[in-house]
């Protein structure tokens, strides 16, 4: 620690700043502690004499719920060179045994308390930090004494047996596989090339291979006690807990916890600027550019003076995404999205401003000058008052939204909050304050301001350029003369921005009610209006300020032609069709301007075509104007087909180069008897045929029918009412469409697999079998026996395939019986793994369902398998989606009503004899659909070194 940030430490409390140098940020520390500042007044912070730090919050969504996080503030960064992987290799072994907890008994233990292995039980690492989180369903004194144990055991006492050590380098190997795709390796090329010469791009969380494999109990123990210390952990615990009496339950359990050693120092390097250009082209990479100018390190506190400088570096970027976003929107287009982001330390390496573009690669030059000609003229020019106000209306719109909502956030989103802050050494405060501190800083931030901010952040040194691309090699040399180029084009005159009136306030006249009905079961309100529109509407106190809006039109996939079936994955492209009187860029920087909460969707469903919309209760009436233009005035713009044609190959490419998205793709397909209507994934054909006419003759019809509106949220049933009459409810209607029988047929064959070839490494590979099952209505009891049959194969699986024989990252297990489509149920077991064990795991599955359907299962597995869903079930009924999923299908089937009320009955009375009856019914001695995807006859080669994800990735164990 510098001596400047010693004496600063030594001034806490004092109001007068005493140095002139920067007060900087004192990691391991709270920053209310050494800035003087207040942290959210909700949450107690403290920091026991050993150094461990910990934050508690009483919050009360979910009602009975409670999320515990423990930080470790070291991930990559602080291996050396003979221990690459050994960070994320250890959040593995934190579920393989400690001192006082059996190896394996981790996950049964939490399965008991209702949490699932993935959404409630789950860890992860990164450059410099590594989380474990745990997200109980009840925040009993059970629950928080076994989230405590836990993060004891892991901190200080895991055993690190060779046996466990072993098994598990075979799921760690599997992640790895997963990990490594064309984008992944694009994402390691592109900071190899930004941050040359750190540390941070010589270690990446996933580490070597040959580094996991030599892994042993030494190596893996030196890394743990060097790290894992009190004084480098954080706690963090909200929910509906007595913070208090919580405070005094961490003191007892971790106030002896002892350094086990000592951490190395660490030289982070300095960014060394010797690459200017830099590229990545492999079959499945994405088409993307980015232009990177590279900082010092801004390592300033979060003083008040700091914060309002950052504020107007926002607003800077703000506006000039803005323009960029308003550049991409419009017809003609080089470039598909482009945005400018700016990160002012990053894994301790430097600072960087980054704009990133995305564009077909035979594009790249032409979306090089666009967006460039954009950041440049900004500069030139200057920032006008229309935008700045623009920009500054949309922050505040934010601001106020998160302040009014504050009330129900939900206790995971608070906790992984506090964590963030952890790790960036920032202040944590509530949506109040930062309203409070915010709002008046807006105000009197000037165009001057702006201009100043963007020159910092865009300084006159050339930035680095580095192209990820499909195909067509560009080489250093080319990608220097193309920036070059881009920086001397000579721009054209000054934007001018001009302000947009909304011109759809009239419908007609609001629409009269001619029946209205409650469901006090339901807690909904359904009304019809005379045109026609059905409105059921939900109110609910699950998310304050919010609301969420469905349009339900015509018989969505099922009434689509199949000829037309090669459309439907360009209907997530539906908003940028506009209006017609707006295009979307243009609906966007009114909503934006006027301070509007209100967006736009379209899903295309199995029974309806959805329009979507989430808003807050003063902006509804905007909300339901903007859904009704779309389906009253669709201006079938041509962006929404120039967008789909630089995105087409680009999807295509990426889907082919990853396993497991191949094998999802083709095993989705057989499971609705290759319908092309209801495939999600579109195939390579699906993405070559392409015209101008798919959408608007996939969607014209429909949405000029029959309407049926879903509200669901923080709204009453009157406003609900008032908005429907005045938007879909006015005017001439139509008929309901008769509903057309959405049935289909599994694909299967005797005696010969289903074989998906992908582009990715030679030992990627999925090996999947599939047995039929009965859709949902036509057997509802046997769908949910299913659901907990699944639980317990899966975690048979998890002990087996995963723990004990390091086959695969994770077994995938499920059941799955539809609501929408006839004759599409069920049951699969499947997991990631090279080809040669393949056979093993056929064996393993075949022994493991006939002793499910010959003997019971235990009364403890039951028990595990059912209580994660029965708690992932009671969380759903808290959900302003799920209702609003739920009412939607409603409108189509009836029946869907008995399904949402009764599923968590019906799993809590699922019995032993269930589960074996339904194994040997359906399960044993099935021959089952088999599924395998691998690799075709060009496979890439396998890189020696991988790791996880996108710019500094978190590695999930």
């Amino acid at each position: 620690m510098k001596i400047r940030v010693l004496v600063a430490l030594l001034l806490l409390g004092s109001s007068v700043p005493l140095l002139a140098e920067p007060l900087l940020k004192a990691p391991g520390h709270w920053a209310q502690d050494y800035t003087g500042r207040k942290a959210d007044p909700n949450i107690r912070f403290g920091t026991l004499p050993n150094g461990l730090r910990y934050a508690i919050m009483h919050n009360e969504t979910p009602t009975e719920g409670v999320a515990m996080r423990m930080r470790i503030g070291s991930g990559a960064i602080e291996e050396r060179d003979d221990e690459q992987g050994l960070a994320h290799f250890i959040e593995h072994m934190a579920f393989r045994g400690s001192a006082n907890i059996a190896d394996g008994d981790v996950v049964h233990l939490l399965e008991r308390l209702g949490l699932q292995l993935g959404p409630d039980t789950n860890a992860f690492t990164s450059q410099d930090e590594t989380v474990y989180m745990f997200n109980f369903p009840r925040a009993d004194a059970t629950a928080v004494d076994t989230g405590l144990k836990l993060f004891r055991e892991i901190g200080e006492r895991l055993t690190l047996t060779p046996a466990a050590i072993e098994a598990e380098k075979g799921v760690v190997l599997s992640e790895e596989r997963l990990r490594d795709t064309p984008a992944y390796r694009s994402a390691v090329a592109s900071m190899t090339t930004i941050l040359d010469g750190t540390r941070a791009v010589q270690r990446w969380p996933i580490g070597k291979v040959e580094t996991i494999k030599a892994a042993d109990h030494d190596r893996l123990a030196r890394y743990y006690r060097a790290n894992y210390r009190p004084d480098n952990a954080t706690i963090v615990v909200v929910g509906n807990i007595d913070p208090a009496a919580l405070e005094q339950k961490i003191r007892a359990a971790f106030s002896d916890w002892k350094a086990g050693g000592t951490p190395d120092p660490i030289d982070f390097g300095k960014p060394s600027g010797k690459k200017t250009t830099g590229e990545f082209v492999a079959d499945g990479a994405p088409d993307h550019l980015s232009l990177v100018w590279v900082g010092q390190e801004d390592r300033r506190a979060e003083t008040e003076v700091v914060d309002r400088e950052m504020l107007v570096r926002r607003i800077a970027l703000a506006i000039l995404n803005q323009r960029l976003a308003d550049r991409s929107l419009m017809p003609g287009s080089p470039f598909v999205a482009a945005q400018a982001v700016s990160n002012p330390s990053v894994a301790h390496s430097g600072s960087l401003t980054e704009l990133e573009i995305s564009s077909a690669p035979e594009k790249w030059r032409e979306a090089l000058d666009a967006v460039s000609d954009q950041q440049r003229m900004l500069l030139r020019d200057g920032v006008q008052p229309i935008e700045l106000q623009r920009a500054i209306t949309t922050f505040r719109t934010l601001l106020e939204a998160k302040a009014a909502a504050a009330s129900t956030r939900k206790s995971s989103e608070i906790a992984d909050a506090i964590v963030r802050a952890a790790n960036d050494d920032r202040l944590m405060t509530s949506e109040a304050q930062d309203l409070a501190f915010l709002e008046p800083a807006l105000a009197k931030i000037t165009p001057t301001e702006i201009d100043e901010a963007l020159k910092l952040l865009f300084p006159a040194t050339r930035p680095i350029l580095f192209r990820s691309a499909r195909q067509a090699q560009a080489g250093d040399p080319e990608l220097a003369s193309a920036l070059a180029a881009a920086h001397a084009r000579v721009l054209g005159p000054a934007v001018k921005v001009a302000a947009i009136r909304w011109p759809y306030t009239d419908f007609g006249m609001p629409g009269a009610i001619v029946s209205r009905s409650e469901d006090a079961v339901l807690g909904t309100t359904t009304v019809r209006f005379a045109n026609g529109t059905q409105l059921i509407v939900k109110p609910t106190k699950f998310d304050k300020d919010r609301v969420l809006v469905a349009v339900n039109f015509g018989s969505g996939r099922t009434g689509v032609s199949p000829s037309l079936a090669h459309g439907l994955w360009e209907a997530q492209l539906f908003p940028l069709i506009g209006t017609g009187k707006l295009s979307f860029g243009e609906i966007t920087q009114w909503a934006q301007a006027a301070g509007k909460a209100a967006s736009v969707g379209l899903e295309a469903g199995s029974r309806a075509f959805v329009l979507k919309g989430v808003t807050r209760p003063s902006d509804l009436m905007t909300q339901m104007q903007l859904l009704a233009a779309y389906s009253r005035d669709p201006g079938f713009r041509p962006e929404a087909f120039e967008k789909a044609k630089s995105l087409a190959p680009m999807l295509a490419g990426q889907l082919s180069s990853n396993a497991g998205a191949v094998y999802a793709r083709g095993t989705q397909a057989l499971m609705v008897g290759n319908d092309p209507r209801y495939l999600v994934l579109p195939t390579a054909t699906d993405l070559q045929k392409l015209d101008a006419s798919d959408l608007p003759r996939l969607l014209r019809q429909a949405l000029a029918g029959h309407a049926d509106v879903v509200i669901v949220g923080d709204v009453t049933p009157e406003d609900a009412i008032r908005t429907t009459a005045a938007t879909f409810g006015a005017g001439s209607g139509a008929k309901p469409d008769a509903l057309i029988p959405a049935r289909v047929s599994i694909t299967s064959r005797a005696g010969k697999p289903f074989v998906f070839e992908h582009k990715g490494r030679a030992d990627q590979a999925v090996y999947g079998e599939y047995f039929p099952l009965p859709d949902y209505f036509a057997d509802p009891r046997t769908s949910t026996v299913a659901q907990v049959a699944a639980a317990i194969l899966r975690a048979r699986l998890n002990d087996t395939v995963r723990e004990k024989l390091g086959l695969t990252y994770t077994p995938m297990v499920g059941a799955s019986a539809s609501l929408e489509l006839q004759g599409e149920g069920y049951f699969t077991a499947a997991i990631e793994t090279p080809p040669a064990n393949f056979d093993s795991f056929r064996d393993l599955l075949a022994s493991q369902i006939r002793d499910l359907a010959t003997k019971p299962a235990s009364v403890d597995e039951l028990s595990r398998a059912k209580q994660p869903l029965m708690a992932a079930q009671r969380r759903n009924l808290e959900t302003n989606g799920y209702w609003l999923g739920k009412l939607s299908e409603l409108t189509r089937e009836p029946r869907v009503r008995e399904q949402a009320l009764e599923q968590l009955s019906m799993l809590s009375t699922v019995s032993l004899d269930d589960v074996q009856a339904f194994a040997a019914k359906f399960l044993a001695g099935r021959p089952p659909i088999v599924a395998i995807a691998k690799v075709g006859a060009s496979p890439a080669s396998a890189p020696r070194d991988a790791s996880a994800a996108t710019t500094f990735p978190k590695v999930k164990g």
